[in-house]
């Protein structure tokens, strides 16, 4: 029960955190009608490849709206511009990082702990969510105004990721002497530099597999793995 509360925390802190952006740049509010729920969906949807293929600068809102299927009235009724959509699809990308950091239970065994691990390490591979990690970064870079929020989001994943390990070295899970914070800053880190490999070059399962057991192995000592 306790650790299903700490997950309702985690939730509702992330759910703050972007509720937050929203109000500061000016959103228009989310419908709550299922079918305008659905259309705002399709919007971000639509987007997606037009942002993988042409950049930030180089869509339009009109062509989302076309992509949609919806008139260029309709996108503005969901997005005041093109940058609320990006950031909206921004947003969808951290909370489903942050699922897969919430799967983490340190009552697993080595085994669901490593197929936790390459599902992370193969969600931050995928050729689409590295180019919108791009796109991201594209934007960060020409508005100043996103920098905060970029900062809260990087310390919020910190801290999670923190956490997680904290108890695996209470545990004694881990290696004894394992420095937690930095342990979480090289783990981010990584995720982070991932936007700029080139799976192609040994194959995307070789690299996911080489990834999953190098972070694998910096966490558990021989006697773990052994086990």
């Amino acid at each position: 029960m306790q650790d299903k509360k700490e997950h309702i925390v985690e939730q509702d802190s992330f759910r703050q955190l972007a509720a937050s952006l929203f109000e500061d740049q000016d959103f228009p509010r989310i419908p709550q009608q299922a079918r305008s729920r659905e259309k705002r969906r399709e919007l971000l949807k639509a987007a997606v490849p037009l942002f993988i293929e042409k950049g930030y600068i180089g869509t339009t809102a009109d062509e989302i709206a076309q992509a949609a299927g919806v008139s260029v009235g309709t996108f503005y009724s969901y997005f005041r511009n093109k940058r609320q959509v990006l950031i909206a699809i921004f947003l969808e990308q951290l909370e489903e990082i942050f699922s897969h950091i919430r799967l983490i239970d340190m009552d697993f065994s080595l085994d669901d702990y490593r197929a936790t691990i390459r599902t992370a390490v193969s969600a931050a591979l995928l050729q689409a969510n590295m180019r919108l990690r791009q796109v991201w970064h594209e934007l960060v870079t020409q508005d100043q105004s996103l920098e905060p929020y970029q900062r809260l989001i990087r310390e919020y994943i910190l801290q999670e990721l923190e956490k997680k390990i904290q108890v695996a070295v209470e545990r004694g899970r881990t290696w004894p002497d394992l420095d937690i914070e930095a342990t979480a800053l090289v783990l981010l880190s990584l995720f982070d530099t991932m936007s700029i490999v080139v799976p192609s070059e040994v194959g995307t399962e070789r690299l996911i597999d080489a990834i999953t057991d190098m972070i694998y192995r910096t966490l558990f000592p021989p006697k773990e793995l052994a086990r």
